[in-house]
């Protein structure tokens, strides 16, 4: 059985679920599940989001410490895709040779948040994904107040992840109320361009989700491309990127595939 292992998925409650579910299954918790799940079992301790190299030092002290239990002990690491690479390599070097009843359970939303030589190390462990239908009728239980129709495009560009659906549904809640008023611009996109400055997180995040319901309601290879543009860019923002030059990168690729008004070899408007 492998001793290391990445949960991918968006940060949120749902993952770290997930992460305490399989380290539960790791230690062999057995009737002890519930206080894994729960973040208070003695053999399973989880670092705190970013991972720093005096966390790693902290790791490295113990160890060779028994489990209380028995079974096993388990780490969670839930701020590994920050943790700078010193901190990343100090924790390769414990992987390669852990105690027989130690196992990692790190977390990062992509595999590519995590150096390449740590990855090799790494068995992975995707969050599931639900479908469209699920989440919608989880938001509407969880956000009575929100539109119908926005519970329909979020559940549709969430990707299957409900926590993040339920951070979309707030982003686009607050960017459209950020944009500009209509001032004849017609596309909702060039206008969002106008809102960065507001929030560029919020921007970014909301234009993901956008464009991924659009790409699953019209299969246009354009928002496709559009999508990934934008969730690179928000995950370059999240990790300490210049907002601004990010986001001038972004809607120039959005002008250049034709999504904006008026863009690219189109020449007119992407409904």
């Amino acid at each position: 059985m492998l001793h290391a292992w990445l949960v991918t998925g968006p940060a949120g409650p749902e993952r770290r679920t997930e992460s305490r579910g399989l380290a539960a299954e790791l230690i062999a918790a057995g009737a002890e599940t519930r206080l894994v799940l729960a973040g208070h079992h003695p053999d399973v301790r989880e670092y705190p989001d970013p991972l720093r190299i005096d966390d790693v030092r902290e790791i490295a002290a113990t160890l060779a410490r028994p489990p209380l239990l028995g079974g096993g002990r388990a780490l969670l690491l839930g701020g590994l895709a920050q943790a700078k690479a010193e901190a990343q390599n100090a924790l390769l070097r414990m992987m390669e040779e852990p105690p027989p009843d130690l196992y990692f359970v790190a977390e990062a939303e992509t595999p590519q948040q995590v150096l390449p030589t740590l990855r090799s190390r790494l068995g992975m462990h995707p969050l599931p994904r639900l479908a469209p239908s699920v989440i919608a009728e989880r938001l509407q239980a969880a956000r009575p107040d929100a539109s119908q129709e926005l519970i329909d495009e979020v559940s549709h560009g969430a990707d299957g992840y409900l926590d993040k659906a339920i951070l979309l549904l707030d982003a686009l809640s607050a960017l459209d109320a950020a944009l500009p008023p209509d001032d004849g611009r017609e596309d909702w996109f060039i206008r969002a361009a106008s809102a960065v400055d507001a929030s560029s997180e919020t921007c970014t995040n909301g234009l993901a989700g956008r464009f991924a319901a659009r790409w699953h309601g019209t299969w246009d290879s354009r928002y496709l491309r559009a999508w990934q543009h934008a969730e690179e860019t928000r995950l370059i923002i999240a990790h300490n990127g210049n907002p601004r030059l990010a986001a001038e990168v972004l809607f120039s690729e959005l002008a250049r595939l034709g999504v904006l008004r008026g863009g690219a070899s189109s020449g007119g408007k992407v409904p």
